[in-house]
């Protein structure tokens, strides 16, 4: 398998690694209610949370839950859930044919999918999550990824439609990305984003819908910025904003993307090894700071501090705590560009907040347990530099 040019990283981050009872006298508060409280309190302060890759590293409802208790004991505001890449779509689907009650379930509680014998979160479950954290006040925030990391989706409508089909949605030359110029490519993907969107109503404000590590030119990204604009109006009428990775916003059509788009910012470059590669990105991308002076709202993944890769077989303890160090000593909110400093954005009000991104395709065997437990102490140290940079 080629290793995605995001992993492509310096040792440092590479880390190679309840509801409260209520009284006789009132009723429950519903998970809406509790995220509408939750969002009047995040306009007093940074938001702040966790990304778990759940396509290539499926977690069990209690390790989720373990998170949750994690980023609400330390001031978080949201979880945001990576559910499809090239190795998975780990979501109960009935578009996907991807159902619990056709699934066969581990001992540990875990739906498989018979035909592709991998696992993913049922709508059971998923409920019990969202009450879980709608208890903590710790917002949701899917993420179903296009036009690239394709293969998860695809293969499972290969087996529903067959390979015709499949090919019908592909891009010329990229078996692994979306043809965002083809409709029905694009209504099948806002029937995808839909189905997951009302599973996640009630608790969740915003949905990301991926947009990173594809293949576009300066001449064809214009149809990569239609796309992300017609998946913001289709998400807006669900009362949902839109988020999305940086990759595909460029100079050139920045003007026509539209400023309800929110930015997760996690790398300038692509993080790519090669300099030539690296240097045209940077001089066609637009950065941190030119979005902020377009109006868009950002928030800082920066993929130097804030990723996290566990591996099998690595000393995942000490580079954990490592990277604790270099986070508490050489990071700030406005350190968005790995980690040069020079380029820091100043006025971090203008910064909406951060996350650490914990990917999966390494961790092997490692259990969700042992992973929360090498990054829980750097996550809680994230939260709270980001809320020491308040509005």
């Amino acid at each position: 398998m080629m290793i995605p040019s995001r992993f492509y990283l310096t040792l440092p981050l590479l880390l190679i690694l309840s509801m409260a009872p209520t009284t006789q006298a009132h009723s429950a508060p519903t998970p809406e209610q509790i995220l509408n409280q939750s969002a009047g309190q995040q306009h007093q302060r940074k938001e702040s949370g966790l990304m778990l890759d759940t396509s290539r590293r499926f977690y069990s409802v209690a390790v989720i839950k373990r998170f949750i208790d994690t980023l609400s004991a330390s001031g978080g505001t949201f979880l945001h859930l990576h559910f499809s890449d090239n190795e998975n779509y780990s979501l109960e689907s009935a578009i996907l044919n991807q159902r619990a009650q056709n699934a066969k379930v581990s001992k540990y509680g875990t739906y498989i999918n018979p035909q592709t014998n991998k696992p993913f979160l049922s709508y059971q479950q998923l409920d019990e999550i969202k009450a879980y954290a709608a208890a903590k006040n710790i917002e949701l925030v899917p993420e179903i990824d296009s036009p690239g990391h394709m293969n998860g989706i695809f293969d499972l409508l290969e087996l529903r439609h067959g390979k015709p089909y499949v090919a019908s949605l592909q891009a010329p030359d990229q078996p692994e990305q979306l043809d965002v110029t083809n409709p029905e490519a694009v209504q099948l993907m806002e029937s995808l984003i839909g189905e997951a969107a009302d599973a996640f109503r009630g608790s969740s404000r915003h949905f990301h819908i991926g947009g990173d590590e594809f293949a576009y030119s300066a001449e064809t990204n214009r149809h990569f910025i239609d796309y992300a604009n017609r998946l913001n109006d289709f998400l807006a009428e669900k009362g949902l904003k839109t988020r999305i990775w940086n990759d595909g916003i460029i100079n050139d059509t920045l003007d026509h993307l539209n400023r309800n788009i929110q930015v997760t910012y996690w790398s300038y470059d692509g993080d790519t090894p090669d300099r030539g590669t690296a240097q045209y990105r940077r001089d066609l991308r637009a950065s941190m700071p030119k979005l902020i002076d377009k109006g868009f709202t950002v928030l800082n993944y920066n993929s130097y501090y804030l990723y996290v890769v566990p591996k099998e077989g690595s000393d995942n303890a000490h580079n954990s705590r490592y990277a604790l160090q270099d986070l508490r000593n050489n990071w700030t909110l406005g350190v968005w560009d790995g980690q040069n400093q020079e380029n820091a954005v100043k006025d971090t009000d203008k910064i909406a907040g951060s996350a650490l991104s914990i990917w999966g395709e390494y961790s092997g065997s490692l259990s969700g347990e042992r992973i929360h437990g090498y990054t829980a102490e750097l996550l809680s140290a994230l939260m709270e530099k980001t809320q020491a940079a308040k509005q």
